[in-house]
């Protein structure tokens, strides 16, 4: 902050002016940075000034204009992609069948479909200028037809017991079906999306231990950090209870324009589950008038555009966000953490290994990483 002057909104040009002169005609002194002097009515990323004092009352102004815009409470009716595919990579550990019992709870309520992916070792076959390589070339071929037959083998035995366990719990029939691939698990995973399209994948952050745990935590990493669709990471220790209702589902803000957007779409997914959101900023300084202001705005426009839904929004402070939040997580019975990728420090401190050791939420909460 610079002699109490604050940036409220960052917009292109044209609505800055507009923002500017709406301000000034209610006695706020603002001004604009960051402007293209060259190409000033085409310049974007704009920032709207004003001094700290008129923040709350300046933020009050620009919500109601951004409904005039077409970006906020009028724009409720944004069609936001229904999740009619999940896609579910699996290993056959414990892990990656446990999340396979988090994506059919999803699509039990989601009316959605299920499809497990397994990408299976896939040996280098090289052809060297030898006749006596036709033997070794013969034998890969061999092995290569018997660990295809084998992953078909697990993978139709694990639909059988899922269907088995819908059946047992009394749920309703959902299409579960199965892609084999050879490869590396995180390339198979990313293609295979273009082809089948998911509305979310669901996927293990751990898998059967020692080394191979660390290359199925390092997938679920890569996939996270180049998906197109939301990601759900089910930890290793967090277990399949059945769906939950009036569960919690975290949100953590810095107040960006995303937000508003991201936390539409968080919405959309915990709707059925009736799951509570708390929306929450972990801050050095909670008393800061800017802080309150923003956390203010955020509640203002969701009370207005989801009236339905119960949400809570929460100011903490603390030092660390990580360990702001896992305090938080832990007082307040989270079971979900959601992030957008933009926050992409946070999710790798989340991936962290000496940092991880550290979060009690790390281990038995899952997390749903949004991409806006």
């Amino acid at each position: 902050m610079e002699n109490g002057i604050i940036t409220i909104a960052t917009l292109t040009y044209s609505r800055a002016l507009l923002i500017q002169s709406r301000l000034e005609s209610e006695g706020i002194g603002c001004f604009l940075s960051n402007k293209n002097l060259i190409q000033a009515d085409v310049s974007a990323g704009v920032e709207v000034r004003v001094a700290e004092k008129d923040a709350e009352k300046a933020l009050y102004i620009v919500d109601e204009m951004k409904d005039a815009f077409g970006t906020g409470k009028q724009k409720t009716v944004e069609r936001l992609k229904s999740v009619r595919r999940i896609l579910v990579p699996v290993d056959f550990s414990d892990t990656s069948i446990n999340a396979c019992y988090y994506a059919i709870g999803l699509a039990q309520k989601l009316k959605a479909e299920v499809k497990l992916l397994y990408a299976y070792f896939n040996p280098v076959m090289t052809a060297e200028p030898y006749d006596e390589t036709s033997t070794y070339q013969i034998g890969l071929e061999r092995l290569v037809f018997n660990l295809e037959n084998e992953a078909k083998k697990q993978i139709e035995d694990l639909i059988k017991e899922l269907k088995s366990r819908i059946k047992k719990e009394g749920l309703k029939p959902i299409k579960i079906t199965y892609e084999l691939d050879r490869g590396v698990p995180d390339d198979a995973i990313l293609d295979y999306c273009k082809e089948y399209k998911p509305g979310m994948i669901v996927i293990g952050s751990s898998g059967m231990g020692g080394k191979i745990g660390d290359i199925i935590g390092s997938v679920t990493k890569r996939v996270i950090r180049k998906a197109t669709v939301p990601v759900l990471a089910v930890p290793g220790k967090s277990k399949y209870s059945g769906v939950k209702y009036g569960g919690n589902v975290l949100y953590a803000t810095n107040f960006d324009d995303l937000d508003y957007q991201s936390i539409r779409m968080l919405l959309s997914y915990v709707k059925p589950f009736q799951m509570k959101i708390h929306v929450v900023h972990i801050t050095e300084d909670a008393e800061k008038p800017l802080v309150k202001a923003k956390m203010e705005e955020l509640k203002r426009y969701f009370a207005a555009e989801n009236e339905e839904h119960k949400m809570i929004f929460y100011i903490d402070e603390h030092e660390d966000v990580l360990a702001g939040l896992d305090e938080y997580i832990e007082d307040t019975g989270i079971n979900l953490l959601a992030l957008t990728t933009h926050k992409r420090g946070m999710i790798e401190r989340l991936f962290n290994p000496s940092l991880a050791r550290q979060m009690l939420f790390h281990s038995n909460v899952p997390l749903l990483v949004f991409h806006s």
